[in-house]
């Protein structure tokens, strides 16, 4: 991880002055999500976006290929979200996750804030803080010893807070880091509540319309009892514009479309072929 944020440092450095136009600083991604973490980018005031997100089962390995219709027939997860832009520095978003395992049934919530805001001169970057949280709705499970028994209503609250640091270098390469803290209010007996974690993303443009993203989460500081049973997120994906609407195709080893949930919870293996297919389609309104 040292590597990969020298990387992003060294090429902030080098690319300032790669762009020339007004506009390659205007917008970095082209929606509030890179793949299904939070980019830096932001509503415009008082737009309002839909969100619909799937995730679907996995490809390759024991529960993919024709058996499953390498995926298709199983959901991993479901999403439904609105945003707003309450002003053009701060978003503010809910929606409704099918969830993974044995955490279903979530509700889920950010806000998110613009500090810097990258210019053609002055300012190279942009810096946004994001905070957002779940909680699980559906009846607490009699297992005592399970995550889902939440003895106690706070039991149910997965928070994570993450600043978001990116530079456009120009029309068609956007680069981002991530630095967060995920707290779950209630884990295993050999877990810990709150997990570090940094990221990087990127985003290249081939044509106005076509683009891809990549996305990857490490977490820190995982226990090393059960460290084995769990995943770094990676994910790769195509957008597609099409006027108000943005359809991003991906494929990742993360079950979950939220945050909170496949930041401490990713266990598929890419090498096992535990990867899977999901897709979101965004829809912006000017109130």
């Amino acid at each position: 991880m040292k590597r990969i944020f020298g990387i992003f440092a060294t090429l902030t450095l080098l690319g300032s002055g790669v762009y020339a136009q007004s506009d390659a600083v205007l917008e970095s991604f082209s929606g509030t999500r890179v793949l299904t973490n939070h980019s830096v980018e932001l509503l415009p005031k008082r737009s309002l976006e839909f969100i619909v997100a799937h995730k679907f089962g996995d490809i390759a390995g024991d529960q993919g290929g024709l058996q499953n219709f390498y995926g298709f027939d199983n959901l991993a997860d479901v999403r439904i979200a609105f945003e707003y832009g309450v002003l053009d520095n701060l978003d503010i978003g809910v929606g409704r996750n099918k969830g993974v395992g044995i955490i279903s049934g979530v509700l889920d919530g950010y806000a998110k804030y613009k500090i810097l805001q990258q210019k053609e001169t002055g300012m190279p970057v942009n810096l946004v803080f994001v905070s957002s949280l779940i909680l699980p709705y559906k009846a607490a499970v009699a297992d005592l010893s399970s995550v889902a028994s939440y003895p106690k209503f706070l039991n149910r609250f997965t928070f994570t807070n993450q600043l978001l640091v990116s530079r456009k270098f120009s029309d068609r390469f956007v680069l981002q880091a991530n630095l967060g803290y995920n707290h779950r209010n209630y884990v295993d007996a050999q877990d810990v509540n709150g997990l570090f974690f940094a990221g990087v993303s990127a985003r290249t443009r081939f044509t106005k319309t076509l683009g891809m993203l990549v996305e990857y989460n490490h977490v820190f500081n995982r226990p090393s009892a059960i460290a084995d049973n769990y995943q770094d997120p990676l994910s790769v994906g195509i957008e597609i514009l099409t006027g108000g609407h943005s359809f991003i195709l991906n494929f990742s080893n993360s079950k979950a479309l939220n945050e909170n949930l496949f930041i401490p919870g990713t266990t598929s293996n890419w090498l096992d072929g535990q990867w899977r297919f999901g897709f979101s389609i965004n829809r912006r309104f000017k109130l």
